[in-house]
């Protein structure tokens, strides 16, 4: 959310006042500015709403361990499970959808009667900032490790894909995965499988709707628990950068406005390799990318392989020349 105004819409549901407050909080921390109903002066770009529809506390059965003298155990767990909802203000769209889980639990020990269990009111507040640290995704830099189930029929090629994807070639596997998926000829499960491998090779290289164009050809397999969560992850992450790319893009039009034509005005804002695919994906106009790419600070690598991984992707050639022209320029 680089340099957008939030308004804070609804945020209901069990310990709403005390979440909102953290999410305000956090926000102004970032260097977002917030607005309420109640304080709204300006016209925000984007309206977080968040339903809790779980906020609690629960203690557990106390528990005897083994040995002499038994260890008597005593947990609570914290619980909260919310939707949080990202909307365009000025035109209703939903940007994001986002589940917010969090279930930490805390116990106390001892060696002669049942401890007391760790109070609610903590567990409640860890699971809130627990649930709070899943909505950064939206307004800072982040690194996810996420499991891939990757299929291995032994037809139509998909041991080799596996071999590519566990040597993270992805601009290769790509290019198996899509000559397997269209040419092959075996039943329908392994013809699904080939076509989920190729979802997961357009979601490695950042290229989303390419993914969920591949997974729509999954036929049955798209409702099976691999699927279905490879297919929600694409969603999300194409959302995010739908949300990233509306906000850059409106952030160096506000910088840029009342400057004068050919002058323009940098915006801080570094452009790399992954913010030029995330506006892609975000569907920026192609001339308008190239525009920002000119007047602001880079840090791009290209590289073989990168130029490789930015065409794979869907980036368009005129945008890659502007970033090789920028790159020459500044030696």
């Amino acid at each position: 959310m680089v340099g957008a105004r939030v308004l804070l819409g609804q945020i209901t549901g069990r310990c709403s006042k005390e979440f909102t407050d953290l999410l305000r909080r956090d926000l102004l921390a970032h260097g977002i500015p917030v607005e309420t109903q109640a304080t709204r002066d300006n016209s925000p770009e984007v309206v977080i709403s968040v339903e809790i529809s779980r906020c609690e506390a629960l203690p557990r059965e106390p528990l005897v361990g083994a040995g002499l003298p038994a260890m008597h155990i005593a947990r609570t767990e914290g619980h909260f499970l919310g939707a949080l909802r990202v909307q365009d203000a000025a035109s209703g769209d939903e940007l994001v959808t986002q589940t917010l889980r969090a279930d930490p639990s805390k116990e106390n020990q001892s060696q002669t009667s049942l401890p007391e269990y760790p109070a609610p009111a903590d567990l409640i507040d860890i699971a809130q900032r627990q649930a709070l640290g899943q909505t950064r995704r939206l307004y800072e830099p982040w690194v996810e490790d996420q499991e891939v189930t990757f299929m291995d029929d032994k037809d139509c090629g998909l041991r080799q894909e596996l071999e590519l994807f566990k040597a993270a070639k992805y601009v290769d596997l790509l290019q198996a995965a899509r000559s397997n998926a269209e040419s092959c000829q075996a039943n329908a499960k392994t013809s699904a499988a080939a076509w989920y491998n190729l979802g997961v090779a357009y979601m490695l290289m950042q290229n989303y709707d390419g993914a969920l164009a591949a997974f729509d050809k999954t036929g049955k397999l798209r409702g099976s628990g691999p699927a279905a969560q490879a297919i929600a992850e694409c969603r999300t992450d194409k959302g995010l950068a739908q949300a990233l790319s509306r906000h850059v893009v409106a952030w160096v039009r506000q910088t840029q406005k009342g400057v004068q034509p050919g002058k323009p005005v940098q915006t801080g804002i570094i452009f790399t390799n992954d913010l030029v695919l995330r506006l892609v994906q975000g569907s920026v106009d192609d001339q308008a990318i190239v525009a920002m790419i000119r007047t602001e600070p880079d840090r791009f690598s290209l590289a073989n392989d990168d130029l490789a991984k930015l065409k794979h992707a869907g980036v368009p050639d005129t945008v890659i020349v502007a970033m090789q022209q920028k790159a020459k320029a500044m030696r």
